[in-house]
């Protein structure tokens, strides 16, 4: 890697290196210790005179980020196929209908010109300059397209959609609700940063009539057209090369030739890679405060609400982590304070009560119920409460371990992602909790491809998983409930069964039952906010006591710039505050190269 003490001028030779040779030559020239010039015969240094541009006012050069979801060679761009989808270079290969902005708290129109809401109606209207990267219009009928496959993958929007449909031009959707609809639900989900506008016709109409899963398993690798402000050029085991594109809306604000996602495969050499100059930005990386101090000045970074987090994954299917029991009595022992103080202190807060609502909004969310809410011990191992339930179950303890009735001991593998540094210090301190307890798991660290592959595919007992969807959206408390349920970026593969569900009553005496599914629903379809209220308090109850997905870590998101060689806008900026800045900033034209 790059040696952390290069100047300045080694830093320029480096990124001209990358524009002319790639990701390849970029990986090769940061295994060296040396510098140099490492720009080819048309590196445009500008060392003849010109600005290294073309004449059109766009510099010849590179804007070096990073992907740490796989090798690329591995990886595809089709949103809808979760398996090996990778989002970042998605993300700036397709245009967003919206965003929202975490400074203003307001949202962002981006592939839409308009949006308006009637009673059972909304319309969208597309930016008549929306395009493919062909240069044809991106059309009415792409759009409906991408929403009828969203229908047949069990999309969210289609909770409260009942018909699409083309409005009076080739520019307009009309989306026909099933009854009156809170805007604010359509507004968060149409503008969830993983919602793109990407099914590009020739592609993608093959899969209209065909199942879900047939759109699910297609990796998109060969004739890849977007509507973003760079098109796919290459991608290698190095890295993607993605290039300006030109029939982008906004490509004037884009004054640089070339995007650059260079492969590293955990958050130690995305540090590196910032540490050390090979790197400009990092869409996000978790960077614990010893590493931040280390950082030069020329970096930056941008702090945004991830309403995400550590969780765990239980396998609703295994025999023993399908008993509710067994689930209740993992949450008592897990000491979640502990976790998030050795995963990252600076950037970590424990949930306060188990359940599918975002750390600082569970309060407000819940009300004068909150303390009724079952906390399980935020901040210590309940170990008596814990074994009390195990027995409860069935089970016994023996030589240091809890037992089934055939003696076999509670564990087994416990899944994380390789590479993800702040996960693997949280799962080593859930699995030390656990297996202190008398639980008898095993780490298996997996690279991400894998690592999902077991979830979709139901291959596991427990493990990592994150507990909210992230973004604006999970602020509301709809979208994560719903969301531990359903899983949609595994397929559902934790197997949690639609259908009623009897839990103890929230009144704390008796039981009830309750279908949760189907009543979160609801919320998405009333503007009545106290009905929406007691809805969500009496499904946030049901997860509270049977635990979809265990909620341990909330997290604030780092995303990280560099202005040595770039003009970057001051963070006072609220272009800052749209995830992720690295995505939004250079087709906003506050993150562009210098003359």
């Amino acid at each position: 890697m790059a040696n952390p003490n290069d100047d300045y001028s080694d830093i320029v030779s480096r990124r001209q290196f990358v524009a002319t040779a790639g990701a390849s030559g970029a990986a090769a020239l940061a295994g060296c210790g040396g510098g140099g010039s490492g720009s080819g015969s048309n590196g445009g240094d500008g060392s003849d005179g010109s600005d290294g541009g073309d004449g059109s006012g766009v510099i010849d050069t590179a804007l070096v980020g990073a992907t740490n979801n796989g090798v690329p060679s591995n990886l595809h761009v089709n949103p809808m196929g979760t398996q090996n989808y990778d989002w970042i270079a998605g993300n700036h290969i397709f245009e967003r209908f919206a965003a929202y902005n975490f400074s203003t708290k307001e949202f962002e129109l981006a592939g839409l010109d308009e949006w308006s809401f009637e009673e059972t109606t909304v319309t969208l209207t597309l930016r008549d300059d929306l395009t493919w990267d062909t240069g044809d219009d991106v059309t009415a009928s792409d759009v409906i397209r991408q929403f009828r496959l969203m229908e047949k993958t069990g999309s969210a929007l289609w909770d409260y959609v009942e018909s699409v449909e083309q409005g009076g031009d080739d520019k307009t959707v009309v989306l026909n609700l099933a009854e009156p609809t809170n805007p604010e639900i359509i507004k968060h989900t149409l503008a969830n940063g993983d919602l793109r506008i990407h099914a590009y016709g020739p592609v993608y109409e093959e899969f209209v009539d065909q199942d879900a899963s047939a759109v699910q398993e297609f990796k998109w690798e060969e004739d890849i057209h977007g509507n973003g402000p760079f098109n796919f050029e290459e991608k290698r085991d190095q890295g993607w090369t993605l290039t300006r594109n030109e029939s982008f809306h906004s490509a004037d604000n884009v004054n640089f030739s070339t995007y650059e996602l260079l492969t590293r495969t955990d958050n130690t050499a995305l540090q590196q890679g910032l540490l050390g100059g090979e790197l400009d930005v990092v869409t996000s990386l978790f960077t614990p405060p010893t590493t931040v101090a280390n950082f030069p000045d020329r970096v930056e970074e941008v702090q945004l609400p991830a309403k995400w987090g550590y969780g765990a994954l239980f396998n609703h299917n295994d025999e023993h982590f399908g008993k509710r029991e067994v689930r209740q009595a993992v949450a008592h022992v897990i000491n979640r304070q502990q976790v998030a103080e050795n995963a990252g202190p600076r950037t970590k807060d424990p949930a306060p009560k188990v359940t599918g609502i975002a750390p600082a909004d569970q309060e407000t969310r819940l009300g004068d119920r909150f303390d009724s809410f079952e906390s399980y011990g935020m901040d210590a191992s309940q170990t008596e409460e814990a074994a009390s339930l195990l027995r409860e179950a069935g089970y016994s303890k023996s030589d240091g371990k809890w037992r089934d009735g055939d003696g076999n001991a509670l564990g087994g593998e416990y899944l994380t992602p390789a590479g993800w540094t702040d996960w693997t210090t949280a799962t080593n301190t859930v699995v030390d909790q656990l297996n202190s307890f008398g639980f008898d798991f095993d780490i298996n660290s997996l690279p991400i491809g894998d690592f999902f592959s077991r979830y979709i595919e139901s291959n596991f007992t427990m493990g990592a998983l994150y507990w909210l969807p992230g973004g604006a959206r999970s602020s509301f408390p709809y979208f994560p409930l719903r969301w531990q349920m359903k899983i949609p970026d595994i397929s559902g593969g934790h197997g949690f069964t639609e259908g009623e569900k009897t839990v103890p009553a929230m009144d704390g005496s008796g039981e009830m039952t309750i279908d949760p599914l189907e009543e979160i629903k609801t919320v998405a379809t009333t503007q009545d906010e106290a009905a929406a209220r007691e809805t969500i308090q009496r499904v946030a109850w049901h997860h509270n006591q049977n635990i979809p997905v265990l909620s341990l870590v909330g997290k604030v998101d780092q995303s990280w710039l560099t202005d040595a060689d770039w003009d970057v806008v001051g963070p006072d900026d609220p272009a800052r505050g749209v995830k992720w800045p690295s995505h939004w900033l250079p087709k906003q034209g506050k993150l562009s190269a210098t003359e």
